[in-house]
């Protein structure tokens, strides 16, 4: 048909004819092949995104799992005094805010761990609070800022006696019980005296922030904040007061023993002599 088409109309019209369906036919061909690399490409790119949000989580895994190791580090460099006996929890769950009765956390260790009330809860930096309510696996911690927390303290230059008290979240700590005529300055930290059988003595409690004379008052108007943020605790000490060992060694026991059968006095036959000698 197109060499009939040619002859009747002619080479050049005929050319002019199939010219855009040639056109056309070559179009299409390239139009698919891009088409098709252009979704190759963006499978190809989407898989890429993908291994690049996977790469990013796994960065920020290994990140936190270093600061948790930096943390576990500290927690283990801390000696506490001999008769003190510390182990190591995680925070599990907190209440703050002024809808908490009190101002706690809860601490994965209990009796079972042989936790007490009153244990003193601390971080390598600071005290944060002592054992409230202790279960068997899990214990309440009462923070240092709540207002039936009171601390005894001494003023780290000066060695002024004090109580640290807390007045409720978000506000600061009131020291109470410092006497004009005592040297107290601000950014001064307060350390645990050792005193009321709680907290160990020189463990940092809380920094001066205010000082101020208080009208007529014997006492100087002292306010402080924490040495830690009390959003930050992750992992925390829990320290156990060590009973003294009064038990006698079992040796000694024996030795005792064998002391006084040695030294005791020695019954006298004088009673079956007599009787011999009457019969």
């Amino acid at each position: 048909h197109l060499d009939q088409v040619a002859t009747y109309f002619g080479l050049d019209v005929t050319g002019w004819l199939l010219a855009p369906g040639r056109w056309l036919q070559e179009n299409a061909e390239e139009f698919w092949s891009r088409n098709i690399y252009l979704v190759g490409v963006r499978q190809e790119n989407e898989d890429l995104v993908g291994r690049v949000h996977d790469l990013e989580l796994r960065v920020l895994q290994l990140q936190e799992k270093a600061l948790s190791a930096d943390r576990l580090a500290a927690l283990l460099r801390f000696r506490p005094e001999p008769q003190w006996n510390a182990q190591g929890c995680r925070v599990v769950g907190q209440k703050l805010g002024p809808n908490a009765v009190l101002d706690t956390l809860i601490v994965d260790i209990g009796t079972t761990s042989e936790v007490r009330v009153n244990d003193p809860v601390i971080s390598p930096r600071g005290v944060v609070g002592r054992i409230i309510r202790p279960g068997a696996f899990f214990s309440s911690v009462l923070l240092l800022t709540d207002p039936s927390s009171h601390i005894p303290v001494l003023t780290q230059e000066g060695r002024v006696p004090a109580i640290v008290q807390g007045q409720g979240p978000g506000a600061l700590l009131e020291v109470k019980f410092i006497a004009r005529k005592d040297a107290v300055s601000r950014g001064e930290i307060l350390l645990s005296s050792g005193q009321g059988g709680v907290f160990p003595k020189g463990i940092p409690v809380a920094r001066v922030v205010e000082v101020s004379a208080a009208g007529t008052s014997l006492f100087q108007r002292v306010s402080a904040e924490p040495v830690l943020s009390l959003r930050n605790y992750e992992e925390l000490l829990v320290l156990s007061r060590q009973e003294p060992d009064v038990s006698i060694p079992h040796a000694a026991q024996s030795s005792a023993a064998d002391t006084n059968a040695s030294t005791a006095p020695q019954p006298t036959q004088s009673f079956s002599t007599t009787n011999s000698t009457a019969q």
